[in-house]
């Protein structure tokens, strides 16, 4: 069997055009995380705006300033300092000057306190210019109103009120802050590369099961002692040992450069200290790495799909195409359908976590509710998991 898996893997490795592939699939990793050190803005005391590598850690420092427990009277105090500070801004001529030393720290507490008022559906990021800093002493009792006016609409049964509430509860408040700027960040490049990495595997597993048909060596393979047995168990722990190694090569690359360069501040910042209305009680450290074991079984569902279509079809093309279409061509779809009903459960929503967790969609089977995310990764596991003896039976019979 290790002989025969040794065979596979090498077929896989010594075909240049894979090779060249993964070559790109793993500089894709290292190219992603420059350009995410580099997408963020700070502006200098001086006025000078900076997007080089070292501008996420600068912006980072600067709103860190504000770092520590957000208690009502602590946010009604920077939104006061924020809107006498906006009031020169706006008012003086070396506007950059004071964006830079007065303005840009209070970033995430504007978020923060304009989410908390209007919400993600109204959402108006000016509003805290205008609120007065006395009703910010009152800002989780605002947000805990809010949330109760969020159960009773979104809550169609009482089980579904129940879990919405459950969900709530267990997010503790005042909150605890931190810049989360690296991992914010992260989250968005980390959703680029888990389809790069999908698309790719597509292409590298395609010609597992249809090589011997191509050079007409099937009924050789299918003569042989093992060849309707072990050897097809080895192609598919071949595909899978290839999908799953490059997966996570590639990812512990782009994590451990990104945080090298960018730094790990706000890894416990909670998710809902910036979208407050949030149902997933996770920190951005936590929804980061989620958010690549999803990418993951993304991943593998593009590998075992592509070997199904390949077993099945005899040819590579069509297997190269299906991972292509459900990731990059099905987002798309999904919008011309309204991004509602089955396009909120195709494929392409795991690597859609941001835009999830502000939306709160909760599904309910019998007495059971659950939300969006986990039902999604339970369906996809499933699928993978009964995919794999598909593939081994399709070839099996194949003449």
């Amino acid at each position: 069997m290790k002989v025969m898996l040794k065979y596979e893997l090498k077929r896989i490795f010594t075909k240049r055009l894979n090779r060249v592939l993964i070559t790109i699939g793993l500089a894709l990793s290292v190219i992603l995380s420059f350009l995410a050190a580099t997408s963020n803005r700070f502006v200098s005391p001086q006025g000078h705006l900076e997007t080089g590598i070292s501008a996420t850690r600068k912006v980072v420092a600067d709103k860190n300033r504000n770092k520590g427990l957000m208690t009502p009277k602590r946010i009604s105090e920077l939104i006061t300092q924020d809107q006498r500070a906006f009031r020169e801004y706006k008012d003086k001529g070396e506007s950059d000057k004071i964006y830079g030393t007065s303005i840009q720290q209070y970033l995430d507490v504007e978020q923060l306190v304009s989410y908390i008022l209007t919400g993600n559906e109204d959402y108006n990021p000016s509003i805290y210019l205008d609120v007065n800093p006395k009703k910010l002493l009152n800002i989780y009792k605002i947000r805990e109103a809010k949330i109760q006016k969020l159960i009773r609409q979104n809550g169609k049964t009482e089980e579904q009120r129940k879990y919405l509430k459950a969900q709530y509860d267990k997010i503790s408040t005042p909150y605890q802050y931190e810049a989360p700027d690296s991992w914010d960040t992260m989250q968005l490049y980390v959703v680029t590369y888990s389809i790069v990495l999908a698309v790719l595997m597509g292409v590298l597993t395609s010609g597992i099961f249809s090589e011997e048909i191509t050079l007409k060596a099937d009924a050789i393979f299918f003569s042989s002692k093992y060849g309707r047995d072990k050897a097809i168990k080895t192609k598919i722990s071949a595909g899978l040992i290839t999908s799953t190694g490059i997966y996570w090569i590639g990812m512990c690359l782009f994590t451990v450069i990104s945080l090298t360069l960018m730094g790990t501040s706000g890894s416990h910042t909670l998710m809902s200290m910036l979208n407050s209305y949030t149902i997933y009680n996770v920190t951005y450290g936590q929804a980061f790495y989620i958010m690549m074991f999803a990418g993951y079984i993304a991943n593998l569902l593009a590998t075992t799909v592509s070997m199904l279509v390949s077993a099945i079809m005899g040819s590579p093309n069509m297997a190269i195409c299906i991972p292509f279409f459900l990731f990059c061509i099905m987002p798309f779809v999904g919008r011309i359908g309204g991004g509602k009903g089955i396009f909120l459960l195709t494929p392409d929503q795991l690597n859609n976590f941001q835009e999830i967790m502000k939306v709160n969609h909760i599904y309910q089977i019998g007495g059971f509710v659950t939300n969006q995310l986990a039902l999604m990764v339970l369906i996809y596991v499933v699928v993978n998991l009964v995919l794999i003896p598909v593939i081994y039976s399709v070839y099996k019979r194949k003449s």
